[in-house]
């Protein structure tokens, strides 16, 4: 398989975000895809920003190492949303007042965000027509299971008072199951809702 398609389904990007990031038609992007037409440098360089990889990986077609990885994960779309959880919770953990309630609105924006924004899914347990209360208790109920497998850990504090606790990461994020793109959108998310927690 042509790497572009490799490094687009990965990212789960469609042919026309592709293309409009290049400049051009996405008929025009399809001949990049099948070969039929050589990638310009200009492209190659769009590319490897875009998916935050080396220009000789595009070159040479050789998929980078953490892309193998993720390719090849049992259940990677629930392993991917664990590691999601786990940077998150990295990065949102010196936010002292952020409740496990609020947490789960949170990962709940941030897919909504990334799908608003890519028009694709970061993991399957988002979809366009999901209502906030519907997500925000599949977020919860699947979180609740990754306690079980050690990797989280809900603890109450003085700060969170009755039923309210602060979940901690138990194991650090393995970033080898996102994309350059996605670990830069979750950043952007991080900012953005920083100050609303």
């Amino acid at each position: 398989m042509n790497i572009l398609k490799l490094l687009r389904d990965r990212n789960k990007f469609t042919q026309e975000f592709v293309a409009n990031k290049l400049g051009v038609t996405r008929q025009s992007y399809i001949r990049y895809e099948t070969g039929e037409v050589e990638l310009t440098a200009s492209a190659i360089r769009i590319l490897a920003n875009l998916y935050q990889i080396e220009y000789r990986n595009i070159i040479d077609e050789i998929m980078p190492e953490d892309t193998i990885v993720y390719m090849s994960g049992k259940n990677r779309d629930i392993e991917k949303f664990h590691q999601i959880v786990l940077y998150t919770l990295q990065a949102a953990g010196d936010l002292v007042y952020i409740t496990h309630s609020d947490f789960y609105k949170l990962i709940y924006l941030i897919h909504k965000d990334f799908y608003k924004q890519y028009f694709v899914h970061l993991t399957s347990l988002y979809y366009p027509e999901q209502s906030e209360e519907e997500g925000l208790s599949i977020y919860a109920n699947e979180i609740s299971k990754m306690a079980d497998e050690n990797l989280i850990e809900f603890i109450n504090t003085s700060i969170h008072k009755g039923q309210s606790k602060k979940i901690i990461p138990l194991k650090r994020s393995n970033l080898n199951y996102l994309s350059g793109t996605e670990v830069c959108f979750l950043n952007r998310e991080f900012a953005k809702y920083s100050t609303e927690f």
